[in-house]
């Protein structure tokens, strides 16, 4: 009996030892900076296998084990946090950003642990960054990241944007980064035909920036190697947003913008003007009233920036729909996009639509799907960065000339006293025509097939359709076109893509982890393109090219090419301290000749992490990696394809007929990029403080160039792999939490890029591009030629330039290299303070070592020369105050004269330096407490104010220094770079807008 007592006493205790051991807790998961719940949160109790996940209310219920002291919650992008367990029962938990070395980074197809990344790479959530009111996402990059050169050639609207990683890297195929957008290949090239004296547009633009999650780039071979032939300019990967487990959301964005110019030359009074040249015929023996006939007694002083510039209006749209359950996850989303150009004529609208869903139909099997539909208008200016353009004439008009007439007509500048401006540039920006509207269509399928835990394969199919149509209109009447000129152009493009991946993860015992990806692809475009112009319209009312009286060109074509990838890539860590990749892609390519239409482009990178070896006793560094990598891509972006081609219209004598139109060179290949990388990632401080430091050395050779050839083939020249280029460099980038308290908290980062760009071997070196660059080896990619102005003579007045050839005559035989205009640094400086529920945010972007050829100043810095016994143009102010009056005066600015001596257009005279410091952006904005927006059904609502480009700091005489005329072809990019000639500045914006969710 007593034994049956002691078992019973026994068990009792027991049992309730066994209930107090495993307890159960309960909690809440919210996001620190939103307050609002999250759902799918993974809880773990620590030192046992017990473990939860969030519901849609952000709650979970955990048992503890007694031999748990903590429980750990870890969500995707947010730092992991432990909590301390104490008696309670009942927990909230708090989770937010943070420096996570455990976080997933997307990388070339596929993901890995920022920590296992021996690449260089770089990942920008566009949440981090300021609300931009570009019309494309590119603008919001700027001064973020070092080796990514990210520059605004216009405020034009919807312009296209010029991005460089890590220099340029060739000479007549595309420098511009690959866009991968959620695995589909991005058409970002400008397939408009009326390229020539004007801003291309940007097929970027199509693409709402609010619809991007994430941006990751992809620098060095390593890392861009796996896109083979493609990757030689880097690789820019675009995941876009995805819906979440848990409750629907509804998210609004709207803003409005008022955007200004931000600078223009102060330009000289009537009364100025004309006692300037009064002054350079006194100078020339003339008589100091030479031209007195100029009449300024009517009063009049036109203002002609204040008549081109207005306030521009923007005004944005964004509207989503984000949610799912368990199985299934989606969003949706709606942009309306309106912008005013800050110069008269000018616009951009964008109307878009996108649909992410994704499904999982059972543990094994999973699909998924992507839309986005587009249309976007753009509305630019004729002759932009020509003669005929709206800025150049207006800086060469005549201030005593009004711009209307009495009976309401358009002034003709011919009647009156400058010779420089050859129509009204307010009738150019009025009723001259250029209008384009494109549409894109992007969809993609895909279904993923988990055929054990570790392995799994994925095929995707994906479609990408764009039609481009332009309609270009010159009035009759026009000093441009007395009966009046039209073009209409047309280009459809449609490219499809299948896409097979093998990927294989696996963790081997404590130390090893091995992954794997096994890749095939197909992809294949087919593009169609119609031109034609005709003259003579009886109205301005009508721009058809039915209504000209004469067809002066029509002509259609049509091109296609393919491309077949098989690729891998294996990485390997092991004891979370040694890391390895290897990558090999093939492509073949139609667009090659018959010998090399396969190239194979092979990359590998190893990494160390020291702070992981027991010798390593630095208890400040928590995080300290070297890694460095060595690879090859190519690039094939040039013109459609290499292979031979015929024409169809060789028309004899009335007989149809065929010839050949392009030669063939059956061994033509791939340009080809080799890059060593070297660097250091160290965290401080639990990665309070992060130091990144790369160096790297980009060679590439067999540049796709012209080649002359026998006449005997009939035809003068051939596409041949000849020619090398050199970028190398540092990059630096520094990202510190400075102060990280409860309500103050202050982030700022800091990049530096040094880079140093050449070519290194040319065929036809020396050969001389356009009237003010050349090809050298040596030099830089885009190298200025001019002739150089040594000064003024301080004791007559004279300017001196640099006769090379000592013949006596100053002309363009005595033109010399005076410096390149690609940037040899730039970067950024970022801050983001938060108090509270403020937020303010700074961010300053900076550029420089290059020069910049100013040829508007030309006009508007004349020095008194006259055509056809008329002044040239006004003259800036800058040059009235500062011209050479007595002996002895030191200035740049020589004494004033009819003559032509005093000017070479094509010389140093014009030549600045491109150095600049900008604020790009300026932002406060203030989140409504959770208490009070709950009460009016909101789950969130911030308010903003915002300005970009607020100032600049230049010694830039020109508009902007971040500007660029020569934009109308790839090539144009690479070697006409640093040139400004009547080119839109960029414009400062104000922006009010707020942000809900509910």
């Amino acid at each position: 009996m007593k034994f049956n007592s002691s078992i019973t006493l026994f068990l009792v205790l027991f049992c309730c030892t066994s209930t107090y051991a495993q307890k159960t807790i309960t909690g809440t998961v919210l996001e620190k900076e939103s307050n609002q719940p999250m759902v799918g949160v993974n809880i773990i109790a620590t030192n046992s296998n017990n473990s939860t996940v969030t519901d849609f209310d952000g709650k979970f219920k955990l048992e503890i084990p007694a031999n748990s002291t903590t429980i750990e919650a870890s969500y995707v992008g947010l730092k992991t946090v432990k909590i301390p367990l104490t008696n309670n029962s009942n927990y909230t938990v708090y989770l937010k950003q943070g420096q996570d070395l455990d976080e997933v980074v997307i990388i070339g197809y596929g993901t890995q642990a920022k920590k296992d990344v021996s690449s260089s790479i770089q990942t920008i959530k566009t949440k981090d960054l300021p609300q931009s009111t570009s019309s494309s996402f590119e603008n919001a990059l700027q001064g973020q990241t070092p080796g990514v050169n990210i520059s605004s050639s216009s405020a034009t609207p919807g312009s296209a944007i010029n991005i460089n990683i890590r220099g340029i890297s060739s000479i007549s195929a595309s420098s511009q980064p690959l866009f991968i957008i959620d695995g589909v290949p991005l058409v970002s090239r400008n397939n408009s035909s009326l390229n020539a004296n004007i801003q291309p547009v940007n097929p970027l633009a199509d693409i709402n920036p609010s619809d991007i999650e994430s941006l990751t780039i992809l620098k060095d071979a390593a890392a861009a190697a796996i896109y083979g032939s493609r990757g030689a300019n880097g690789v820019i990967l675009i995941t876009t947003k995805t819906g979440k487990l848990g409750k629907s959301t509804f998210d609004v964005n709207y803003y409005t913008a008022l955007s200004e110019i931000t600078n223009y030359p102060k330009m000289a009074s009537s009364e100025n003007f004309k006692s300037f040249f009064n002054t350079a015929a006194e100078f020339d023996g003339l008589g100091k009233d030479y031209f007195d006939w100029i009449d300024t007694s009517k009063g009049v002083n036109t203002n002609i920036f204040e008549e081109i510039f207005r306030v521009g209006i923007t005004q944005n749209l964004d509207i989503s729909l984000k949610g799912g359950s368990e199985k299934t996850k989606f969003f949706v989303s709606g942009n309306y996009y309106n912008q005013e150009g800050i110069q008269i004529g000018q616009g951009f609208k964008r109307l878009s639509t996108r649909v992410n869903l994704d499904h999982e139909i059972n543990d094994a099997f999973r699909i998924g799907t992507t839309f986005f539909v587009n249309r976007s208008n753009h509305q630019r200016t004729i002759g932009e960065n020509d003669e005929y353009g709206v800025v150049i004439n207006a800086q060469g008009w005549d201030p005593t000339a009004p711009l209307y007439q009495e009976n309401g007509d358009y002034t003709n500048p011919f009647k009156y006293n400058t010779w420089w401006p050859l129509e009204n540039p307010v009738l150019i920006a009025n009723q001259y025509k250029n209008t384009s509207q494109s549409t894109r269509l992007q969809g993609s399928n895909f279904v993923e097939w988990k055929i054990i835990p570790d392995l799994k394969f994925k095929t995707a199919l994906s479609l990408e359709y764009s039609n481009f149509v332009e309609d270009s209109f010159v009035p009759p009447g026009t000093n441009k076109s007395k009966t009046g000129e039209a073009i209409y152009a047309t280009y459809e493009e449609t490219s499809w893509q299948m896409e097979n991946t093998l990927n294989y993860t696996k963790k081997f015992g404590e130390k090893h982890d091995f992954g794997a990806i096994l890749g095939w692809t197909l992809q294949e475009t087919k593009a169609k393109f119609s031109d034609q112009s005709g003259v003579g319209f009886a109205t301005n009312n009508s721009s058809s090219i039915s209504a000209a009286s004469t067809i002066i060109a029509s002509s259609s074509g049509k091109n296609q090419y393919g491309l077949q990838s098989f690729f891998g890539r294996a990485n390997y860590v092991y004891n979370d301290k040694y890391i390895a990749s290897f990558t090999l892609r093939a492509d073949g390519s139609s667009r090659f000749g018959e010998n090399n239409q396969y190239g194979y482009f092979p990359s590998g990178s190893l990494a160390w992490r020291v702070n992981k070896e027991g010798f390593f006793k630095i208890n400040a560094i928590s995080d300290f990696k070297i890694r460095t990598s060595y690879g090859v891509t190519g690039n094939q972006e040039i013109s459609s394809n290499w292979t031979g081609t015929y024409t169809l219209n060789a028309n004899y004598n009335g007989t149809p007929g065929i010839a050949p139109n392009r030669l063939e060179n059956p061994d033509l290949g791939w340009e080809k990029t080799k890059q060593f990388n070297i660097g250091v990632d160290l965290g401080l401080f639990k990665n309070r403080i992060n130091l990144t430091v790369d160096y790297f050395n980009k060679q590439t050779d067999d540049l796709l160039l012209q080649s002359k050839v026998s006449g005997l083939t009939g035809f003068g020249n051939v596409f041949q792999n000849i020619g090398a280029i050199e970028n190398k460099g540092f990059e630096f980038s520094l990202n510190a939490s400075i102060i990280n308290g409860e309500n103050f908290k202050w982030n700022s980062g800091f990049n530096l890029s040094l880079l140093d760009n050449k070519i290194t071997s040319l065929l036809n070196d020396g050969e001389i591009m356009g009237r003010n660059h050349i090809l050298k080896e040596g030099q830089a990619t885009s190298t200025l030629y001019l002739i150089k102005f040594l000064g003024v003579n301080p004791q007559n007045g004279d300017a001196i330039f640099d006769d090379i050839n000592k013949d006596g005559i100053i002309n363009f035989d005595d033109r010399q290299i005076v410096g390149g205009a690609v940037p040899t640094y730039f970067g950024g400086w970022t801050n983001n303070v938060t108090y509270k529920n403020f937020t303010l945010t700074a961010n300053f972007q900076f550029s420089g070592g290059n020069k910049i050829f100013n040829q508007s100043r030309h006009v508007y810095e004349n020095f008194g020369l006259t055509k056809s016994d008329i002044p040239y143009a006004n003259i800036s102010q800058r040059v009235y105050d500062n011209y050479w009056r007595e002996p002895g005066q030191i200035t740049d600015v020589p004494r004033p004269s009819t003559g032509s001596t005093q000017m070479q257009r094509f010389s140093t005279q014009f030549l600045e330096d491109g150095d600049y410091v900008r604020l790009k952006t300026l932002s406060l904005a203030y989140k409504l407490p959770a208490t009070f927006i709950k009460t009016i059904g909101l789950n969130n609502l911030s308010l903003y104010v915002q300005a970009q480009n607020l100032f600049t700091i230049t010694d830039y005489l020109g508009f902007d220094p971040e500007i660029s005329t020569n934009t109308a072809s790839q090539e144009d990019l690479n070697i006409l770079q640093g040139e400004d000639f009547g080119t839109l500045g960029q414009a400062r914006t104000f922006t009010i807008g707020l942000n809900t969710t509910f």
